[in-house]
C-alpha cells in the first residue's frame, strides 16, 4: 500500500469515527464519511468497497491503537509483575473518557456481523498471551483482566450506574491489585 493510499485510508477512518462519535451508528452511512473526509463517494468506495468494509476498517483501526498504546504503556510500567496488564489498566482508564461514544457507536454497527469484531478478538489473544508470560498468578491476573471488560462492556452498552469518582475508586483498586501481583 502507497504512503498516499495509506494517508487515504487513515483520513477515511478518521473521519468515520468522527461521524459516529458525533451522531452514533445510525448516521454512519458512506455518503457521510464521504463529506467529513472530503471525498468523493467513489474515492471511499475505492478504499472501502462497502460499509461493512468500512466497518472492518474503523475496528482494525481501533483495535491498532488500542494494541499501540498498550506497547507504549508497556514501557512505562514500572517493573510491575504482569506490565500487559499494568498498560491495560492505564489505557483502558483512558479510552473510557476519551472513546466511550466510539465504543457505543460501533458495538451496534457490529452486532449482527461478529465477524467484524475479530481485529479487537486477536488483539485481545495477544494481549492474553503476554499476561501467561508474565505471571503464575492467574486467578488475579484474570479477575482484573475482567473488570476492565466489564467496566468497557458497561459503557459500551450504556447500562454503567457509575460515577465518575466510583471509576475513579475502582481503577485505583486494580492498580492496587496490580501491586499484589508482585508480592
Amino acid at each position: 500500500m502507497s504512503k498516499s493510499t495509506k494517508n487515504t485510508k487513515c483520513q477515511i477512518l478518521t473521519a468515520a469515527l468522527e461521524v459516529v462519535r458525533r451522531a452514533g451508528s445510525p448516521a454512519l452511512t458512506l455518503d457521510a464519511v464521504a463529506e467529513e473526509a472530503g471525498l468523493s463517494k467513489g474515492g471511499l468506495l475505492y478504499n472501502f468497497p462497502s460499509k461493512d468494509a468500512l466497518i472492518r476498517g474503523m475496528v482494525e483501526f481501533l483495535a491498532g491503537k488500542f494494541e499501540a498504546e498498550i506497547a507504549a504503556a508497556r514501557e512505562n510500567s514500572g517493573g510491575a509483575a504482569s506490565p500487559t496488564l499494568a498498560a491495560m489498566v492505564d489505557v483502558t482508564e483512558g479510552w473510557l473518557s476519551e472513546q466511550r461514544d466510539v465504543a457505543r457507536a460501533i458495538l451496534p454497527a457490529t452486532a449482527d456481523k461478529p465477524d467484524l469484531r475479530q481485529p479487537f478478538i486477536d488483539v485481545k489473544l495477544r494481549l492474553r498471551a503476554a499476561i501467561l508470560k508474565e505471571t503464575s498468578q492467574l486467578g488475579a491476573a484474570w479477575v482484573i483482566w475482567t473488570s476492565l471488560e466489564g467496566l468497557h462492556f458497561s459503557e459500551a452498552h450504556c447500562v454503567s450506574t457509575l460515577t465518575d469518582e466510583d471509576r475513579t475508586a475502582v481503577f485505583e483498586e486494580l492498580r492496587g491489585r496490580l501491586k499484589e501481583l508482585n508480592q
